[in-house]
């Protein structure tokens, strides 16, 4: 398999290259020893207004647990900015979908306050041009918006009126004043012949960026029909292709906007900065954190619910960060099965944590592209 053999079919215009993936890998390398936060989610609902057949959380119209109150979240935060420097901290907000809370711009606001950034995810159905206001008004500066295909496709698995509503969302958030824009695509094979036009109409919209990533085996697909979600080598290869190519356009043509691939895992020398603009491996509780809904914490919040370390409502968040993330920080047991003796163990060190811990079986990327 390709992982399993050796570095040397490598060029010499491969070096550069390389050299720079190197460079970037030795950073994480550091965070193992010496954890450093500055990068945090909060996981501010499993409520959301859609049922997307592709959710990683299998969200629904009612939280299946308790969530975090105002207090609560507020004193969480408070913590957090007594403990390190907020000013280093970006938050994103995720959910479910996060306007469908109350407090949001509360709670954002005091983000801001503290001295944090933030950015939030959405679908973009509820996001109207007083809430895009709001979230300006509030320091918010980057939004993502959701956008999984043309309109067909997109509703294909989102539902019906969802993609015009989610198309509106990204030009209200531009209007707004937010500072990024930022579409996200879940890439399928039925959409993967159609990113040509779902960029011009995200252009259209008003988007200042793209982000392009794959769909896991987990929430409402931990157990769907590959064939209809999952990219085999060749499609992976062909997203890949249009990416390198897209962002190569871009460059020449010096125009503002950006476009990224955005999975965890090493793609190898040859694509890891063609279709990326630095190291894209995982940071999961090495300097990424996350709050999850009901106060429990983690490192990410796509990793399984058992993966939690402890709640921010029985513990101080600082002490569960320092003390009880061993699990993410030890290196020993990734370098197993078809990672054992990798020659990419170095910048790879075992993959992207949310993919390998979803579908154990299929989570290289290296594998992905070739099929091994």
């Amino acid at each position: 398999m390709r992982h399993r053999k050796p570095a040397s079919s490598i060029s010499l215009l491969d070096f550069p290259t390389l050299v720079r993936v190197r460079r970037d890998a030795e950073r994480r390398h550091r965070l193992f020893q010496a954890p450093d936060l500055t990068y945090l989610f909060w996981e501010s609902t499993l409520r959301c207004n859609l049922r997307c057949r592709h959710c990683g959380s299998s969200c629904e119209a009612q939280s299946p647990v308790p969530e975090l109150t105002t207090a609560q979240i507020l004193s969480i935060l408070d913590t957090i900015g007594e403990d390190f420097d907020a000013t280093r901290i970006f938050v994103s907000v995720t959910g479910g979908e996060p306007l469908l809370r109350h407090d949001l711009y509360t709670v954002i606001e005091h983000m801001s306050k503290l001295g944090m950034r933030s950015c939030i995810v959405t679908n973009g159905t509820l996001l109207g041009a007083c809430q895009a206001a709001r979230l300006v008004d509030c320091g918010m500066d980057t939004i993502s918006i959701s956008i999984d295909g043309t309109r067909e496709l997109h509703e294909q698995v989102r539902g019906k009126g969802t993609f015009r509503k989610s198309l509106a969302a990204i030009s209200r958030a531009r209007e707004a004043g937010l500072q990024v824009v930022e579409a996200i695509t879940c890439v399928r094979p039925a959409n993967l012949d159609h990113l040509d036009q779902i960029e011009r109409a995200i252009l259209d919209a008003g988007a200042h960026c793209w982000r392009l990533i794959t769909i896991d085996r987990m929430g409402r697909l931990a157990s769907a029909d590959d064939r209809e979600m999952w990219l085999n080598p060749p499609q992976v290869n062909r997203l890949l292709d249009f990416i390198e190519t897209r962002r190569r356009e871009i460059a020449k043509a010096n125009a503002s906007f950006r476009i990224q691939f955005s999975c965890g895992g090493f793609l190898g020398p040859r694509r890891e900065l063609a279709v990326r603009p630095g190291d894209g491996q995982c940071f999961a509780g090495l300097c990424v954190a996350s709050i999850l809904c009901d106060g429990t914490v983690g490192a990410c919040p796509s990793l399984p619910r058992s993966w939690a370390q402890g709640s921010a409502l029985q513990d101080r968040f600082s002490t569960i960060w320092r003390t009880r993330f061993q699990a993410f920080r030890d290196m020993s047991w990734r370098k197993t099965g078809i990672c054992a003796d990798c020659s990419w163990w170095d910048i790879c060190r075992g993959g992207g944590l949310h993919e390998r811990l979803a579908q154990p079986e299929a989570f290289c990327w290296l594998d992905r592209q070739d099929g091994g």
